[in-house]
């Protein structure tokens, strides 16, 4: 039996939208939106944390697993709208103790707050903890740390559909049971009024056009940098208002 690690980021996508279909492959100058959210968390976080795609087992995300044999990318299949459960069973498969929870519509996550999970992890050992709030980072750059063995105490306790299909709310309506942690920005980037989650084709062209502008740099530009240049053209928000 393999040795359990204690940390995995395991990525959740399909291609079942029903606001915008498909779109973690659909094309950004070149290049599927997913691969460039997979190439900016490879560039930025330790290359000993395994990063996993976790999909559906249904046959509308067998592109996903295209994509990830392209590319060379690990791939879970799983329930499509049990996610907590996929989630158990791809931390359980990838012997994966801790669950740093990225979603594919989230492009322009900042891979240093992957680092910084982990960090607060090592120190507390909390079951949660979550950055996207009013003091944490952006909506659309943010991530979660889960630990597996929450989520195997949660599944079976809730028959709710929503939050089997979300994975957290469960942490946020039974605070008293884990411990949990809000994990704040120290470096002065949390913009709660910015929106760059790609949910429809406004945000997908907002980020878009983010990504043209730093063309230069590929894939690898800072958080610090995006949020800088879209404090001095803030005009560009109103494409996703």
């Amino acid at each position: 039996m393999n040795d359990w690690i204690d940390y995995g980021l395991i990525l959740q996508a399909r291609l079942g939208s029903s606001r915008l279909p498909g779109k973690v492959l659909m094309n950004i100058d070149g290049q599927e939106m997913l691969y460039r959210q997979i190439d900016r968390l490879q560039n930025g976080i330790s290359s000993s944390i395994p990063i996993i795609i976790a999909t559906s087992d249904h046959s509308s995300d067998d592109l996903i697993e295209a994509f990830c044999d392209k590319h060379g990318i690990k791939i879970f299949r799983g329930p499509l709208d049990d996610v907590m459960q996929r989630f158990i069973l791809c931390a359980t498969k990838f012997n994966i103790k801790n669950i740093l929870r990225v979603g594919g519509d989230d492009p322009l996550i900042d891979p240093e707050v992957i680092n910084t999970l982990i960090r607060r992890h090592k120190e507390q050992q909390d079951d949660f903890i979550f950055a996207t709030h009013r003091e944490g980072w952006p909506y659309g750059c943010a991530a979660e740390l889960i630990s597996l063995s929450s989520l195997k105490k949660i599944h079976p306790k809730t028959k709710d559909d929503l939050q089997r299909e979300h994975t957290i709310p469960y942490f946020f309506e039974n605070t008293t049971e884990f411990n949990i942690t809000k994990l704040n920005s120290d470096r002065g980037m949390n913009r709660p009024d910015y929106f760059f989650s790609v949910d429809y084709k406004e945000d997908f062209e907002l980020v878009s056009k983010i990504f043209k502008i730093f063309k230069d740099k590929g894939n690898y530009f800072s958080h610090k940098e995006f949020i800088e240049m879209v404090d001095d053209n803030t005009e560009m928000l109103s494409i996703n208002k």
